[in-house]
This record gives structure tokens, C-alpha cells and sequence, in this order.
């Protein structure tokens, strides 16, 4: 797979912020192949990594950031009943706030009180 590896990208339009310098190195992961071969050639570069999702609550430096930033973009939700529970599962790169709608939408309870946090999954969960 040939990484699609972007040079001096600007940052400040994928946060909420909107503010902040570029990224050295830029990578939007859509699978995980990607963040894999991602995250290696970062480490045979000796480059810092920095993973970003949704952009909420965050804040870059006006001179950016110099390393590699990986933007995941990975999606995919998957709801399965196993036993009397079921189990949700979702890729990071999926929005928080729809995939509590769609909880909601398949009649689960939990998640509902989780709504309109901004940012994706593999963030927001963590950081609220």
C-alpha cells in the first residue's frame, strides 16, 4: 500500500476551534492497514505521532505541530446481541454524537445521555 502522506497541512480547519499552525506530515487513515503503515513509517523517521479525530477540544500551535498527524477516518458501526446484552462496537473515526442517535434509533438505553458531545469515537468517550 503507498501512504498518501500530505506535507505542511493546515490543522486549524479540522478542529472546532479553528486555530493553529500545520502539520509537518499528514495522514488520513480510513482503515486500519493505514494507521498501521502509518505509525511505521513515522517510527523508521523517528517522528512524533499525533492522532486526531473530530478536532474538538483542541488546540494547535501556531507553528504546528512536527511529527505525523494521523486523522482517523476510519468508519464502521456494528450492534450484535450476545446473550441478554448487546454489544456496540464502533471504528474511531465514526461522529459520537450519531452513533448515540443510533443507539437511540435501535431502542438502547445508555448512551442517551451522551448527546451532542462533539468529536468522533475514538475520542470523545475518553475525554468526557
Amino acid at each position: 500500500m503507498r501512504l498518501d502522506i500530505g506535507c505542511d497541512v493546515p490543522l486549524a480547519p479540522l478542529t472546532t476551534l479553528e486555530t493553529g499552525g500545520p502539520a509537518r506530515f499528514f495522514l488520513e487513515a480510513r482503515d486500519e492497514t493505514t494507521v498501521v503503515e502509518g505509525l511505521a513509517w513515522a517510527h523508521e523517521r523517528g517522528l512524533q505521532v499525533f492522532l486526531l479525530g473530530g478536532g474538538s477540544n483542541v488546540l494547535v500551535a501556531d507553528d504546528g505541530l512536527d511529527g505525523l498527524v494521523v486523522k482517523m477516518a476510519t468508519r464502521g458501526v456494528t450492534i450484535e446481541p450476545v446473550g441478554d446484552s448487546v454489544v456496540v462496537r464502533a471504528a474511531a473515526g465514526e461522529s459520537w454524537d450519531e452513533l448515540v442517535d443510533r443507539t437511540v434509533a435501535e431502542g438502547l438505553a445508555g448512551l442517551e445521555c451522551l448527546s451532542g458531545i462533539p468529536g468522533s469515537v475514538g475520542a470523545a468517550p475518553v475525554q468526557n
